[in-house]
């Protein structure tokens, strides 16, 4: 089984209202200072909590990292290490702020502020917005993403399972676990040059640097990933969610899924919208411009790719609206005409 670095199988949405377990009780866990109440997910990496500080009276979440063997250990806890400084040098409302971290049972763990709300994937599910109502999503998700590049970081595995849509109505990234600074050097990962197929970050045992749904094509096999890798993760998840299914395809009768994949994001084999959509074409614009396979014809940086998504929302029309008005521009003309006809009868 692959397991994915970074990658969290939370569910849907963090409980909002779960019986607190008391700090004196025998039931209780805890890690370091925090009380456990009670779980929220899984992945790769470890297990997230809910958990109660009770110096500052406040609830909080808590990735815990399993304890591992050997090189694989000391590999996630850098990562781990990597994530909490990370997110601790970003202070942005749409970045998940980071505690504290520590260490418990010859593991790491991170302490951050818990939200009460869904991921945007199941947001999306639930609630089936419009697409100005997704773009305004998305656009908050970006403003994190950005703070993040700004401060000389990059996710490097932006999708909706790592954006919470929060009952309090603000959006915020989450899950820096792959997070590096521009200059860092991963030791450990392949660098590609013993793998033609540039399939190391994938076949190599047991990893996988990323989800490779969303992974830009220089990911795949080790190369360096700045924050152009996240804005094509960043338009992966947008398509996504605007056009309800991925832009590259894999059909299973041809072989590997996997390789096929990669092949599609490497030569920019993108599946076009749907034709009856009601999305701006001007979307599916920026969007392609954002998947391109070679970084450098990308967006310069996000704020540029915002700017483009913030004019489209203020100024765009739906496909469906315009497609309607030639219509009812002939109907109008068709109307003034039988009027013209008609005073002319009666004269």
């Amino acid at each position: 089984m692959i397991e994915t670095l970074g990658d969290s199988d939370a569910p849907d949405r963090a409980p909002t209202s779960p019986s607190v377990v008391a700090a004196d009780s025998e039931a209780a866990r805890r890690i370091g200072r925090y009380t456990v109440l009670g779980p929220i997910g899984q992945g790769g990496m470890g297990v997230v909590v809910r958990a109660l500080d009770p110096q500052l009276r406040r609830e909080v979440a808590i990735k815990l990292l399993r304890p591992g063997r050997g090189g694989l250990a000391e590999e996630m806890q850098a990562r781990m290490l990597r994530e909490a400084r990370a997110m601790a040098a970003l202070a942005h409302p749409n970045v998940v702020p980071i505690y504290d971290i520590g260490e418990h049972e010859a593991g790491l763990y991170i302490a951050m502020q818990f939200i009460a709300g869904a991921n945007m994937g199941a947001w999306l599910r639930r609630e089936r917005p419009p697409w100005r109502r997704i773009l305004g999503v998305f656009r908050a998700a970006g403003r994190g993403l950005a703070a993040a590049h700004a401060a000389g970081l990059v996710h490097r595995d932006f999708k909706p399972a790592n954006v919470i849509v929060g009952d309090d109505g603000r959006v915020r990234v989450v899950d820096f676990g792959l997070a590096r600074t521009f200059d860092d050097e991963d030791a450990g990962e392949d660098d590609g040059t013993s793998d033609p197929d540039g399939l190391g970050s994938i076949t190599r045992p047991g990893i996988v640097v990323g989800t490779p749904a969303y992974m830009a094509p220089e990911q795949f096999g080790g190369a360096p990933a700045d924050a152009r890798a996240d804005q094509y993760g960043f338009c992966v998840a947008l398509y996504e969610a605007l056009y309800g299914r991925m832009p590259h395809t894999a059909e299973p009768e041809r072989g590997n899924n996997m390789r096929l994949l990669v092949a599609a994001k490497r030569t920019g084999r993108v599946t076009p919208p749907p034709k009856d959509t009601e999305v701006p074409i001007a979307l599916w614009d920026v969007i392609a411009r954002g998947l391109q396979p070679d970084p450098a014809k990308r967006f310069v940086g996000m704020p540029d790719l915002l700017r483009e998504l913030r004019r489209i929302s203020e100024s765009a029309e739906p496909a469906a609206e315009r497609s309607r008005k030639p219509a009812a521009f002939v109907a109008l003309v068709a109307v003034a005409v039988l009027a013209v006809v008609f005073a002319l009868w009666l004269t």
